[in-house]
């Protein structure tokens, strides 16, 4: 056995994650503390963080760790029956080993007066916790890790590291295609057969059922998206053609021109933005007149996506509003007979289901899978969370009958897998079973879309994504080009149950109460999009991630993104945009359709000159130009109508920022 060398220890760091036993409902994260050491022997040089308190597991001869909750060791004995040990310990998934050669970067950041922290990414695109030096060690690590690997610091971002190499082009894994990435749900039904004449195709996807369980989480987790019905094309098998031509006709403009337009905005150059403490309870009730109305809707609102909402109380109440369970302009008491009312309606929709014998749920095969769908989903949603912990939960059983009833509200669409992601904060939040209902059907009014088998709306808001990127940061998006990832699949997850997973309890709450307001704009979940992903520039350009890294990199961005930071920029971007949009000529009417759809004013203008009207097409260019903006634009300004004297079609190149100029051809 190799030998083992130590040549750093350092005690007293930490990595905050949650630990499974926690209560989650104050959103705070655990901090975990350990040891990291760097050891060498004949096999390599290693990495090694090992928390506090499970020290003695490392004696046994091997241990075999069980979904990082438990582990079963092996201690080589005498005694047979006492070889074996089964021991729970929720801190084994924190172990971390690695061979620093697999490293690709090493993000370091020392703050004044404070804590400095280390960031490891791997070539494989794993990106490990926050490394806390509480006793300092950092920089010593970092001068370590030098003397063996060629670090070489990021011009974009001086506190970024990367491991520099050749690597032979021919012994770069190929990428999978797009059209693999998608198909991950279930790899044993028609769409695999339907497709196995393709040689290219068949040959990536026999490739890729190796690592069929890791994408499946990297795009969705524990929970596939399936819905029931009576056969198995039931199970949703996106339209993989389809949505790949879609992608790449949204961006082809005609360009029958007699103008050519040339946009410039700094996306670089943020202006500042200002956030509030969460509304409180004392507040809300100032903004209620004598009868109970909300005084001001419009600043409500406001307000609500400023800062959010001080606690689960306060959101019980208000919650019901932004879900259109109550109207803004309801008076206290009649808010009371509006819930009598919807309380006899749910029952009544309850009753339902629950009267159904045997005999008749053996003749109605969709309501049947169905049902068998609920019953397996609500067995493993969020059972870590205090609320849904322990067997034979109530508040699991309460999960299982919204769910079935609104099987039975809104029966065309049923129950799709997912949608337990969304109920579960709303139960908690709600703590009743009618007003946890209503909130959901509301919600669902919002997000069905999401669940429809065509996936339309995804593959609409994927492709939206894509171009809005290729607009605010172009090098980017060429780069997610070039490495067969402009499909925006990373995404998938996200869009899908609204960054359930991303985020802390605490925060996805905060998250959905902002998003809901549709304060500034309707999909202002594009830029908080946009806004993760860019501040994952520099570590995927310069790691040089493939697609398969990108992938895993994003998802394991999961708990680890500070949400009040990241409002902060997908807002400022909204402003540029906005700000850009009311100055001439405005945005490319593709940019300006996605973020203002209702204006609808770039999609058709005509020019009024002389006494008459005419219309003309124009087309844009978009180049490379290093731009500097001033003062920030104020999001509150009341937009104004203007008059444009052209209408515009334009194509998207490659930018560092984007240029506006106009240019009329001879």
């Amino acid at each position: 056995m190799a030998q083992d060398r130590t040549l750093y220890e350092r005690s007293h760091v930490f990595i905050k994650d949650r630990l499974p036993q926690t209560d989650t409902r104050d959103g705070s994260l655990d901090e975990i503390t350990g040891t990291i050491t760097i050891t060498t022997n004949d096999r390599g040089r290693f990495f090694r963080f090992l928390p506090k308190g499970i020290e003695d597991n490392v004696t046994d001869d091997w241990a075999l760790v069980n979904n990082g909750q438990s582990v079963i060791s092996f201690k080589n004995s005498k005694n047979e029956n006492n070889a074996l040990t089964f021991s729970p310990n929720p801190l084994l998934k924190f172990r971390i080993h690695f061979n620093i050669n697999t490293l690709r970067s090493i993000r370091r950041q020392h703050v004044l007066h404070g804590i400095a922290n280390m960031v490891f990414a791997l070539k494989d695109g794993t990106t490990f916790p926050t490394f806390y030096f509480n006793l300092g060690g950092s920089k010593e690590l970092l001068d370590l890790l030098g003397q063996f690997l060629r670090l070489q610091k990021s011009p974009r971002d001086n506190r970024l590291y990367i491991v520099r190499e050749e690597i032979p082009q021919e012994s770069q894994p190929q990428p999978a295609s797009a059209y693999d990435q998608l198909n991950l749900f279930d790899n044993s039904n028609d769409l695999f057969k339907r497709i196995k004449g393709s040689d290219s195709r068949r040959t990536a996807i026999e490739k890729f059922s190796r690592v069929t369980h890791f994408f499946k989480d990297a795009l969705l987790g524990q929970n596939d998206i399936i819905t029931s019905g009576e056969h198995s094309e039931a199970i949703i098998e996106p339209d993989i053609t389809a949505l790949m031509e879609s992608f790449s006709e949204e961006l082809r403009e005609s360009n029958n021109d007699g103008f050519e337009v040339i946009y410039k905005v700094d996306f670089k150059k943020l202006p500042q933005v200002t956030r509030y403490p969460p509304l409180t309870t004392k507040e809300w009730k100032m903004c209620l007149d004598k009868d109970g109305r909300v005084i001001d809707v419009n600043k409500m609102k406001e307000r609500i996506f400023r800062g959010g909402l001080e606690s689960n109380e306060l959101r019980s109440e208000v919650w019901k509003f932004l879900l259109n369970y109550y109207p803004w302009s309801s008076t206290s008491d009649e808010r009371v007979e509006l819930a009598k009312q919807k309380e006899a309606e749910y029952f009544a929709m309850k009753l339902q289901w629950k009267s159904m014998n045997e005999q008749q749920k053996q003749r109605n095969n969709l309501f049947r899978d169905r049902e068998s769908l609920i019953d397996k989903d609500v067995i493993r949603t969020d059972r870590t969370h205090v609320y849904f912990q322990g067997d034979n939960n109530l508040h699991l059983e309460v999960l299982h009958d919204v769910l079935m009833t609104y099987n039975m509200f809104n029966f065309d669409l049923g129950y799709v897998q997912g949608m337990n992601d969304l109920l579960s904060p709303i139960l908690i939040v709600m703590e009743n079973e009618v007003d946890a209902f209503w909130c959901f059907v509301g919600l669902m009014e919002r997000m069905q879309q999401n669940f429809h088998m065509d996936q339309s709306h995804i593959k609409r808001q994927l492709g939206n994504l894509h171009t809005l990127l290729q607009f605010i940061d172009a090098e980017l998006a060429n780069y997610l080009a070039e490495n067969n990832s402009s499909n925006m699949y990373f995404f998938f997850r996200w869009m899908l149950i609204c960054f359930k997973r991303e985020f802390s309890f605490e925060d996805v709450m905060y998250l959905w109460e902002v998003l809901w307001t549709d304060h500034p704009c309707e999909n202002f979940e594009l830029l908080v999009c946009l806004a993760i992903l860019i501040s994952q520039k520099t570590v995927i350009m310069e790691s040089k991630f493939g697609c398969n890294e990108i992938l895993k990199h994003i998802n394991d961005l999961s708990l680890k993104v500070q949400l009040e930071p990241l409002l902060k920029h997908a807002e400022g971007l909204y402003i540029l945009l906005k700000d850009h949009d009311q100055a001439t000529p405005g945005l490319p009417p593709q940019i300006s359709a996605i973020m203002f759809p209702n204006q609808n004013k770039n999609l058709k203008k005509s020019t009024r000159q002389d006494g008459h009207d005419s219309d003309s097409d124009a087309t844009s260019t978009i180049s490379s130009v290093k731009s500097s903006r001033g003062a920030s634009p104020n999001p509150d300004v009341e937009h104004k109508p203007r008059t444009r004297h052209l209408t515009e079609s334009h194509s998207i190149d490659e930018n560092d920022s984007a240029v506006v100029s106009h240019t009329k051809k001879p």
